[in-house]
């Protein structure tokens, strides 16, 4: 009796895999197919060369932002998804949003697990910003 639940268990276990992994397939080329990219994120608008967030460049810290333009007109700072992996020792762990009032907003990434230290990993350029977290 404890064999043939065994066999079953062995038989039933990849056939139950490659029905799931077959019907996840299948939606994804019919999505492929549409000739328009999904619009689930607002275009980014270029940075006018005479903006201040025209000096900032990626991978810059925290504290050379701050140097070079100036002190944001608020921040705020959240914990990423990798912060609750146990064993993650890379970066990413915190962000830190700094938002100027009429420019935008610069997002800033840890760069390890072991640091404070903080590296520019987007710029957003948005001249409607009201310069504090909107909550989306």
């Amino acid at each position: 009796m404890n064999k043939s639940w065994l066999k079953c268990v062995v038989v039933l276990a990849p056939l139950t895999f490659a029905i799931g992994c077959a019907s996840s397939g299948s939606s994804s080329s019919s999505s492929s197919s549409s000739s328009e990219p999904p619009t689930t994120q607002k275009a980014k608008a270029p940075i006018p060369p005479d903006s201040i967030f025209a000096k900032v460049k990626e991978g810059m810290s925290f504290n050379e932002v701050v140097a070079t333009i100036g002190q944001p007109t608020t921040t705020n700072s959240y914990i990423t998804g990798k912060g609750f992996i146990p064993f993650h020792y890379g970066g990413d762990n915190s962000r830190i949003a700094a938002h100027y009032k009429g420019v935008g907003v610069i997002t800033f990434s840890q760069n390890n697990a072991f640091s404070s230290g903080m590296s520019v990993i987007d710029i957003n350029y948005d001249p409607n910003e009201p310069g504090f977290d909107r909550g989306n």
